[in-house]
Order: structure tokens, then sequence, then C-alpha cells
């Protein structure tokens, strides 16, 4: 058996970290050497959550940028940190795995993806529905050409009702498009991974719920393409987000529906494929249910695999590039700094 891969987190306030660290905790391919984390109020907090059990605390980014058995890291802490984060680790020669988004500027996208590439470093967009195993059967299916043309997809993922946590530090957002920032790059990474890079977006962005805040709570966005179209709509507003989520696919040859993503109530994450043609109808129809999966899980052991060289990424810079830069045409840039933790 191969040595475990020595990784390390840098930050840990993002919502998606305490699910990273128990899998970088526990899986035998990884050694986690610890997370560099400046907030104590933060650290404080992770502490006390079963996921970070145990965790190591790195006191200086030194400690992590320093260390040359650190081969890779997690950027994982406040999304206003992360960018430089990552810029840092990608300096010192480290991979980079980036939860998302990768900034709020094109610039951002540019400048860390760019790096990545020109250094031979592996940089990982952290959108974990990707390695989920029924979106993973929809994206294999693209890959081999089962779906013929492709000419609709839809996709549908929104987030509880209230404010996201983070959205208005000092007041003011430091991103723009509100909703569709905090959730839809997920979104867009799986639409995008079907039909490429759009021509034309049309965002539809509005504040439907919290009148007077200016946080865009509620979108609807279509993006065009030469012979087909996607639909990606997202609301705040929707009192339960998890069961309703879905992805469509619908091509000449077959179609695909997602939905859920994740086990919400009676329901487990489950995929259904039509195939046969018109002639086929309901008959046509088979499901498919997802193997038992662990959230970030995937994201996870694709990173090691990747690191390792066992496996070439699936998702290249320039896809990663696009979706950012898709995101940014959707929502509108931002002239906020960057933290620097």
């Amino acid at each position: 058996m191969a040595d475990p891969v020595r990784l390390a987190f840098l930050g840990v306030d993002h919502s998606h970290a305490p699910g990273k660290v128990r899998w970088a905790r526990d899986l035998p391919d990884i050694e986690l050497a610890g997370a560099y984390e400046p907030s104590a109020h933060v650290r404080a907090a992770r502490a006390r959550l079963p996921h970070c059990k145990g965790i190591r605390w790195i006191e200086t980014i030194d400690g992590v940028l320093g260390d040359p058995s650190i081969v890779g890291v997690f950027i994982g802490g406040n999304e206003r940190q992360n960018p430089s984060y990552a810029r840092r680790a990608l300096a010192a020669g480290k991979h980079v795995l980036m939860e998302k988004a990768c900034g709020w500027t094109k610039a951002h996208a540019d400048e860390l993806i760019g790096t990545a590439e020109r250094k031979g470093l592996l940089f990982q967009m952290g959108y974990n529905f990707r390695w989920y195993p029924h979106i993973k059967r929809i994206l294999d299916m693209c890959d081999a050409g089962k779906f013929g043309s492709v000419h609709m997809v839809r996709c549908h993922m929104s987030g509880a009702h209230g404010p996201a946590p983070g959205a208005f530090p000092d007041g003011v957002p430091y991103f723009r498009g509100g909703i569709f920032y905090n959730l839809g790059s997920h979104a867009l990474d799986m639409v995008m991974a079907v039909l490429g890079t759009p021509k034309r977006v049309q965002p539809f962005l509005r504040t439907d719920g919290h009148l007077g805040s200016g946080y865009v709570d509620n979108t609807l966005v279509v993006l065009e393409y030469d012979r087909a179209i996607a639909a990606i709509d997202l609301s705040h507003l929707e009192t339960e987000q998890r069961r309703p989520r879905r992805l469509e696919v619908y091509g000449a040859a077959a179609q695909a529906i997602a939905s859920p993503f994740a086990p919400a109530g009676d329901l487990a994450g489950a995929v259904e494929v039509h195939t046969g043609g018109v002639v086929a109808g309901v008959e046509g129809w088979t499901r498919y249910g997802a193997d038992p999966f662990e959230q970030f899980r995937g994201d996870l052991e694709e990173f090691v695999a990747c690191v390792r060289g066992a496996k070439r990424p699936r998702f290249s810079y320039a896809h990663d590039r696009a979706v950012h830069h898709t995101l940014m045409d959707i929502c509108g840039e931002s002239a906020t700094a960057e933290l620097h933790g």
C-alpha cells in the first residue's frame, strides 16, 4: 500500500470545512498534518464539532507553507480569505483543493488557475456534487455520448429561508448575485460539465423576500448555446431546500432526471434514465439508486488520487476557469478587498 499523502488546511471557517476535516482525518490514504486558522473564535467553534475532534492546530501559516512534507492543502477559510490562502499555497508549490467560489472577480480565477497550470500543480474546486454517484452517472453518460445531441438542461438548487451566513460582512455583501453566488456555482458547474461554456447568459436576479436588503434571493438564469438551452433556478425563500434539488438532461437518445441530490426524508438520492425514444413511453424509464455515499468524501479521494498521479483530473483548468467566468457574467464582479488570514 502506498504511503498516505500528507495534507493540511488553510482556514476552517467555510461551511464545508468540517466535513472535509472529517475525511482528511479518517481516510487511510491521507495523513492530516493539521490546520492553520487565525481566528481563535473559529478554532474554538470547530473544535466542538465531532468532525473536527482531535484536529491539530498549526500556529502559523508558514508552519504549513514551509513544511515540505505537506504536499497539498485544502483552502477552507472565510471566503474573503480564500484567494489569498490559495495564492500563497500555489507560490509554495502545494497542490490545492479550494472551496467555492474561486473569488469574486474573473481575475481571481485567471491568476490562481493560471499559476497552477504554469507550475504543473493540481487545482481542484470544491464542487462536491460532482462526485455524487447519481450525478456522476449523468456525467459519465455525457462523456460516452449516450444522450446523443443534448438540447435542454435544467437545474434547481436552492438554499433554506434566511440570509446566508457571512453574506453581509461589515454590513454589505462582498459579492454580487446573492443566492446565485452562494449556491449557483454548484449548479453552474454541473450544467457546464454537460454543455460547456454558453454563448450568452440571461440572468434574472431578484430581491423578492429580503426587501430593502439588496440581497438577491430569487433567481432564474438562462444559458444559451448554438443548439441547446439551459435553465438554472435558485431561491433563498423555500422553506425546505433539499428535496426539490434536481438536475435534468434531455438529449435525442436519452434523458435523465437526478432528484434529490442527497437523502431527503423518505427519498434517497437517485437518477431516472429514459431510453428507447418516444416509442418506449413510460416503460423506457429505469431508476438507479445511488450507492451509499458520504458528502465530501469523493472530493478528497479524487484529490489524493490525482496528487499521487493515479488518475488525471476529470475537470480541467479550462473548465473551472470557464465556470467562474460565467458565474461572474451572471452575478457581476465586486471590488471588495481580500482578507489576508
